[in-house]
């Protein structure tokens, strides 16, 4: 909205769109021009009262019209930095040894995935027992990508379009203001161009882990359309691709040896891009991770998963709803709901670097299933951490009877740099890696990604 401030105008009024706000420029006017609400806050940083001028008090129009035209640009000049300041989460460079990292990874040769090549292991488990039987199986050539559960082929997306400081700014420039109606709406990162044209890799197995080995390739992996599967491996790949599908842990703490996992990502090097899946963790017996990550080279893409009722404690598996442990070049998240007795986003460096985290829309429930076996921390950040992380919408419901200020770390009592909890926020002053905070609760308007929106017969919002 814009409001003419004084009684006439002798000429039109041309309006700039600026930065998603209607800006109004005066081109001779006999009073001042203030913008919407919109803008209000810019004026009021560049010393500019929001209230109604009248032109009586005003000797001459002319000088107004200047004035005004002054005022206008200067406010414009303010909102353009304030936005500018808000994208740079979104554009912040990656720290040192991960640039170096991103330009091996972007000099490297660019394996040409070859279609059917890439073998398939499956592990099978007999629920309750420590037995495994292996069999390996080499996909046929020939498929064609199908969208999970609606039986069409898919057709490839095009390409986003790089995203610059302009194009940024141009956009809705209050995070808060854009993620909580953007639930709803298209995703914020597309899919590797293309990617429906990638060597097609079928799960069906229930009762089993699946490795998907994209043989340093690209690798399209395809959850059952029309029941559960068990967990999967992808490995060895350049960009991955999951579409859909409900993912059930098995009875078990470990398969194989090593801590069992929903969707584990290892050794790719692009872009990983997981969306629309529903892993259900609440197994009698089972203790797992939802996602978790050893991919230094990787673009890892979380977007509209729901992870629910994981188990797990500090003398078996930590049940993270989210770990990069052993490193990732890059992890998104764009609508996240998931739900432990043990923990939750564990994205602190632990055995790899990070080059950038940005987690949006995202909730995170505590639960008390039993037994509980300490944790209670739904978000892990650590001091020494200097990858940039952006939290943007991002709420955290601790565990029965637990505090807020003790369910995140570092919590309020750290000695280095405690968070701060004000007004139902904690946030992190003395670290200045980390941009937003945490909101205690849930979204008022629930869970971002509520239950049976995602899962089998999942359809994209888009991007």
């Amino acid at each position: 909205m814009l409001s003419l401030i004084g009684e006439t105008c002798t000429r039109p009024v041309a309006l700039l769109v600026a930065l998603g706000c209607l800006v109004p420029l005066a081109d001779d006017v006999a009073g001042t021009v203030v913008a919407s609400p919109g803008v209000d806050h810019a004026a009021a940083r560049s010393g500019v009262a929001g209230s109604v001028v009248d032109p009586a008090d005003r000797p001459d129009a002319e000088a107004a019209a200047a004035s005004a035209r002054v005022l206008v640009e200067e406010a414009t000049r303010s909102l353009r930095a304030d936005a500018l300041a808000r994208a740079r989460a979104d554009t912040l460079p990656l720290p040192t040894p991960a640039r170096e990292t991103a330009a091996a990874a972007r000099t490297a040769p660019d394996p040409s995935p070859t279609p059917g090549t890439g073998s398939t292991a499956t592990t099978t488990m007999t629920p309750g027992t420590g037995s495994t039987a292996t069999t390996t199986m080499t996909p046929g050539t020939g498929s064609t990508a199908m969208t999970p559960g609606t039986g069409s082929t898919a057709t490839a997306p095009v390409a986003p379009a790089a995203v610059t400081a302009e194009t940024a700014a141009a956009a809705t420039t209050d995070p808060e203001a854009g993620s909580v109606s953007g639930a709803g709406g298209p995703l914020s990162w597309a899919p590797p161009a293309g990617y429906t044209s990638y060597p097609v890799k079928r799960v069906t197995a229930t009762d089993s882990l699946t490795t998907v080995n994209g043989r340093g390739g690209d690798v399209y992996v395809q959850l059952s359309p029309d029941h559960p599967v068990g967990p999967i491996a992808i490995t060895d790949c350049r960009n991955a691709v999951v579409i859909g599908g409900h993912i059930t842990v098995l009875p078990s703490a470990t398969v194989n040896g090593a801590d069992q996992r929903a969707i584990y990502v290892r050794n790719c090097t692009g872009t990983v891009h997981i969306e629309g899946v529903h892993i259900d963790g609440a197994v009698s017996g089972a203790q797992s991770d939802g996602i978790a990550v050893n991919a230094p080279k990787a673009v890892l893409q979380i977007q509209n998963v729901r992870v629910d009722g994981l188990r797990g404690g500090a003398s078996g598996n930590h049940a993270d709803v989210f770990q990069p442990w052993g490193g990732v070049r890059e992890f998104r998240i764009d609508r996240l709901s998931g739900s432990s007795n043990f923990q939750g986003l564990h994205i602190f460096e632990n055995r790899g670097e990070i080059g950038r985290g940005i987690i949006r829309n995202t909730d995170i429930a505590g639960t008390d299933v039993k037994p509980i076996d300490k944790g209670g921390y739904y978000i892990w950040t650590d001091c020494d951490d200097d990858y940039p992380l952006l939290l943007d919408n991002v709420y955290v419901t601790p565990r029965p009877g637990r505090p807020f200020s003790q369910s995140v770390w570092p919590s309020v009592t750290h000695k280095e740099c405690p968070a701060k909890v004000s007004e139902g926020m904690a946030t992190w002053p003395a670290d200045d890696s980390i941009t937003g905070g945490v909101h205690e609760g849930r979204p008022s308007s629930g869970a971002f990604v509520p239950a049976g929106t995602v899962g089998l017969g999942y359809t994209s919002p888009g991007y």
